[in-house]
């Protein structure tokens, strides 16, 4: 069988360190199959070559420079360092976590997967023993490669639409038909654990996705790898992830390969970015070093003895040193196998930036060359690839498929490949843990319990006890879910109490990451047992923060987007909140976007992102326009409905019922996997209740309910929806006056529109029938440019009161100041309903008039 070198060779690589210095280290290595490494490499190489050549579209140089990293991870076994996981079950929750950051290069997983795949079809049947054996439903297999980069749609299709559906070819299709393969990574993906690609986010959960193990529990064994390029690695996610990496001590359990090739989209980085003299100063290993990473160097990203060195190093490290790692190898954008002196065939290769896309015609001459080298190595003729493009669809789809056959006809014609490679994959399967011993339950999903539906919450103040198990000490803590009225009490005081409950009941498990804000925006005592510290105060589930908001998000995301469970339809592990004020939160939205889109599709039960736009509204324009808190958080609402819900809380005892109603929810309903609560910096008293037309302490749970009702015995004038805290607490103030002045509306505060829409139709019509939406007006403390429930009537701008009321930016000051700039005092509220009810007549003619002029 092909090795490396002898047992006990040496191969030595550099530990960067922040002092701008490179130490060496000497790692030996065992025996290991590098010549069958190498060839498995080269078919990777090729495959995804011939993915791109025949879907003209893709990514060529990326994958290229990634594609040795890939093999080595997904077959260095423990023993060199590699993944530990089972290709047969690629979602298996004890595997090793693999996040292809670098998302657009993710043709060289596709390509690996299909070669690792058919390598265990291939020895299934040749011995019939099912070790070899998997579903193929969770794997990528080689008919994939007709709708990589297309749709599932036209995946079902396309072999029955070209007269193809039994041609012998393509009989793999039989298994379980064609899967799309989208254009970057997914979730989805076999062993690939995030979408990646957009602005470096794939990268920036990988704090949270490696200290879940550590909350959880887990052995040491248990491991995060990332793949990036240093063009995402200046992202500011991946700038924010150096410090959160170490703030939450990961140490080794993170694992980052980079791939330092120069060459991003457009242009080389050092050259082209940064100018070449700078090129001395500009040092990746140094960077990461003066963060206080473990930087390992490699000087040939290519080759298979410096990265077994390399991710041997990482996984020999003591697990005492808390410092997260990073491996920085020196690799080619257009990387080929057999480029002889920058030579493929006679022509010049095509590297750096230029190659980042797929950027030569089907078949062309550059194809051939790449073709051809594989070719002479392994004996093998293509077909048809110096014949010109194929006729037709159906020629094309047949030159396709029999090229990929080609390719993939090595393992077999190759001695000893074939075999090698299937049990390489089984016996590293071999090593994956069905028996871990974790700290919490695998087998209940804790936030499910009945003690945080809304009406079994607590009434009355509840002193809950939780003991730190590392420690033994006990805490106590009051929880005040509910407030009496007249007590002066804002919203944002009610968002600790949340987390104190769901923490006792739900056994800890509910995490917070915020910046410096923390105690401002009120989560800082969500936490029973204080700061999260692996080494010192495992159970604190209060993460320590900078001012990171887009991967103290993230972070979250990779916390409650892993499950402990085996079990794909229960969820075992956590939830987390991250917060800011709410005109920062846009910095949260792409990593929360990207959690929703996983939550969506993941093939199992994912945890709850809560987000806390603190400070929302108009009032925080006190502290400058910079903080004015009424466009930004609009951002919540840009997610498909049903997979959000955004909760605006006025009164203190709505947060807890309308919480925990979005809660159970999103327990219940996989597809809502983020919640957005809305609260404002002012203390109001807690509303009395006992006058209102709905008097239920739980009304909120409903996302709209009635503080006023119409007199009936009088002529209705319409309704008023309102919305957040300095806007309907300055209305309750107008109800007398309402009253006296024969006003007659119907006063709705709105909550939610999403826990709206879940009511029963019946109370949907009670409160917000059709005809009202066409007689109504809003106050909101957001924007008029989105009111706070959809499909109202086209005069509704007209006559809602809201802070951008004449489209321009408030000034700031002190709160009353700013409230009354925004035209939300109790006066400006009063004229605007006034005016609403006295121009009724007049409004509804012209929307009457509007109506008739439509024609049948």
């Amino acid at each position: 069988m092909p090795t490396s070198a002898d047992a006990g060779t040496t191969v030595t690589i550099h530990q960067a360190r922040a002092t701008r210095t490179r130490e060496q280290l000497t790692v030996p290595l065992p025996e290991y199959s590098k010549e069958f490494m190498e060839d498995v490499a080269f078919l990777t190489a090729m495959t995804l070559s011939t993915l791109g050549n025949y879907a003209q579209t893709g990514h060529f140089g990326g994958p290229l420079s990634y594609t040795p990293y890939n093999v080595a991870l997904h077959l260095g076994g423990r023993e060199l360092g590699g993944m530990v996981y089972d290709i047969r079950e690629p979602k298996h929750p004890y595997n090793d976590k693999f996040m292809l950051a670098g998302g657009h290069c993710i043709p060289t997983c596709y390509a690996l997967w299909m070669v690792l795949y058919q390598a265990m079809l291939n020895q299934h049947e040749t011995t019939g023993d099912d070790r070899f054996s998997f579903d193929p439903k969770k794997a990528v297999l080689p008919i994939d490669a007709l709708a990589f980069r297309r749709s599932q749609d036209v995946a079902d299709r396309i072999l029955d639409e070209n007269g193809l559906t039994d041609h012998p070819v393509f009989a793999q299709a039989k298994l379980r038909g064609i899967r799309f393969l989208a254009g970057h990574a997914e979730t989805t993906d076999v062993t690939n654990d995030v979408n990646g690609g957009p602005s470096g986010v794939g990268l920036s959960t990988a704090a949270g996705k490696a200290m879940f193990w550590d909350v959880v529990g887990a052995d040491s064994s248990l491991k995060v790898f990332c793949l990036e390029g240093e063009f995402a690695l200046t992202e500011g996610h991946a700038q924010e992830l150096k410090t959160a990496a170490l703030a939450q001590k990961v140490g080794k359990r993170l694992r980052i390969l980079m791939s330092q090739n120069n060459a991003g989209i457009d242009d080389s980085l050092i050259g082209g970015v940064i100018d070449k003299k700078y090129a001395n100063d500009y040092d990746f290993s140094n960077q990461w070093a003066s963060y206080g990473w473990n930087v390992l160097d490699v000087e040939d990203g290519a080759d298979f003895d410096q990265l077994f060195a390399a991710l041997k190093a990482m996984e020999d490290w003591d697990e005492k040193d808390r410092r997260p790692m990073i491996m920085i190898g020196n690799t080619v954008k257009g990387w080929w196998p057999e480029a002889h002196d920058g030579k493929i065939g006679d022509s010049d290769m095509i590297v750096g930036y230029p190659s980042h896309p797929y950027g030569f015609k089907m078949n062309s001459e550059y194809y051939q060359e790449l073709a051809g080298t594989f070719e002479r190595k392994y004996g093998v003729s293509f077909e048809g690839i110096r014949d010109g493009v194929p006729s037709s669809e159906k020629d094309r789809l047949v030159q396709f498929k029999t090229n990929l056959d080609v390719i993939l006809s090595v393992l077999k014609s190759k001695a000893g490949l074939n075999e090698w490679l299937a049990n390489r994959l089984v016996d590293i399967a071999g090593d994956v843990r069905d028996d871990l011993s974790l700290n919490i339950p695998v087998d209940e999903n804790p936030f499910l319990d009945e003690r945080l539906r809304p009406e079994n919450l607590p009434r009355e103040p509840y002193e809950a006890t939780m003991k730190n198990p590392k420690t033994g000490d006990e805490v106590t803590k009051s929880i005040e879910l509910f407030a009496k009225p007249g007590v002066k009490k804002g919203t944002r005081k009610a968002i600790s109490e949340l987390g104190k409950w769901i923490n006792h009941v739900a056994g800890n498990r509910m995490f917070t990451a915020a910046a410096d804000l923390s105690s401002s925006i009120n989560i800082e005592n969500m936490s029973f047992l204080g700061h999260y510290d692996p080494e010192t105060n495992p159970h604190g589930t209060r993460l320590k923060a900078a001012i990171t908001e887009a991967v103290n998000c993230a972070t979250i995301c990779g916390l409650v987007g892993q499950n402990a469970s085996k079990d794909p339809d229960l969820f075992a592990g956590v939830w987390g909140i991250s917060g800011t004020y709410g005109a920062f939160t846009p910095l949260m939205y792409l990593p929360a976007r990207i959690h929703s889109q996983q939550n969506q599709d993941s093939p199992f039960e994912l945890g709850v992102l809560h987000i806390l736009a603190g400070h929302s509204g108009p009032e925080t324009a006190a502290d400058a326009r910079s903080h004015f808190g009424i466009f930004a958080p609009q951002v919540w609402t840009l997610f498909p409905r049903g997979q959000v819900c955004n909760l605006y809380f006025w009164d203190y005892n709505d947060v807890a019922p309308g919480y925990f109603a979005a809660a159970r929810h999103a327990a219940t309903h996989k597809e809502l996997g983020v919640i957005v609560i809305h609260v404002a910096r002012p203390d109001f008293e807690v509303a009395d209740r006992s006058k209102w037309a709905d008097t239920d302490l739980l009304s909120a749970a409903k996302g709209c309910y009635l503080i006023r009702d119409w007199d009936a015995s009088k002529p209705a004038k319409g309704t008023v929806l309102v919305q957040g805290s300095s806007a309907t607490n300055n209305l309750v103030k107008l109800l007398d006056r309402l009253n006296a002045d024969d006003l007659n509306v119907r006063i709705v505060a709105v909550i939610s529109e999403d826990l709206f829409n879940l009511q029963p139709e019946s109370y949907r019509e009670s409160i917000l029938p059709l005809d009202q939406r066409y007689d109504c007006m809003v106050v909101t403390t957001m924007t008029k440019r989105l009111l706070p429930i959809a499909n109202l009537g086209p005069l509704t701008e007209e006559y809602t009161l809201s802070s951008d009321f004449d489209d321009r930016w408030r000034t700031g000051g002190l709160e009353p100041d700013v409230i009354a700039e925004a035209r939300l005092d109790p006066e400006s509220i009063y004229a605007g309903v006034k005016r609403f009810v006295d121009d009724r007549d007049a409004r509804l003619a012209r929307q009457r008039d509007a109506f008739g002029k439509l024609k049948s």
